[in-house]
């Protein structure tokens, strides 16, 4: 006799199903982050054979200078160019720990609502950033509105570390938004 895997209705199969698609969004947002904090680290240039790229450490500062070149809010262009990026030995190294760190909370699901909630905000830093730009409308929205998603989901809790990390925290801060 052969097995065969048989759709079904009942709510545990669905369940099962709702479960292991949120940890699949939550580990593929991870990969993103871990593998762009990696490339910063080391300069690694893609994930061959496939193609595309990474940005890289000196490709995060170029697209930064690049996307407040016109932005229209003086203060914030003023603190990109005047702070960040001439301070950017600093702030490189920080966006790098910060990839890395966001993409391993978010593949182990430990701290993951953490992990999302730190990257919906990098990523929306970035669509302000591009404010200006006459780019696709939703070009950014794309990553961080599931990133939100993730957060109000408590995706750490499926196939998840979130449980276990809830117990190395005081019992007031087992709770959301820290862990699931």
């Amino acid at each position: 006799m052969t097995n065969v895997l048989v759709r079904s209705d009942s709510p545990a199969w669905r369940g099962q199903l709702v479960s292991y698609g949120i940890a699949f969004l939550r580990v593929g947002f991870g990969l993103l982050f871990l593998t762009n904090g990696i490339s910063k680290a080391t300069g690694w240039d893609g994930i061959h054979p496939f193609p595309g790229f990474l940005i890289d450490y000196d490709g995060a500062k170029g697209i930064l200078a690049y996307d407040v070149q016109t932005h229209p809010l003086g203060p914030y262009k003023d603190f990109i160019d005047n702070v960040v990026l001439e301070n950017y030995t600093f702030f490189g190294v920080m966006l790098t720990m910060t990839e890395i760190s966001i993409g391993l909370m978010l593949i182990t699901g430990a701290f993951a609502n953490v992990g999302a909630i730190i990257g919906a905000m990098s990523v929306i830093h970035l669509n302000f950033a591009n404010w200006d730009r006459n780019i696709w409308a939703w070009e950014y929205a794309v990553e961080w509105i599931p990133l939100i998603a993730l957060v109000l989901i408590g995706s750490g809790r499926y196939l998840g570390l979130d449980e276990a990390s809830a117990k190395l925290l005081p019992p007031p801060l087992r709770r959301w938004p820290l862990t699931g």
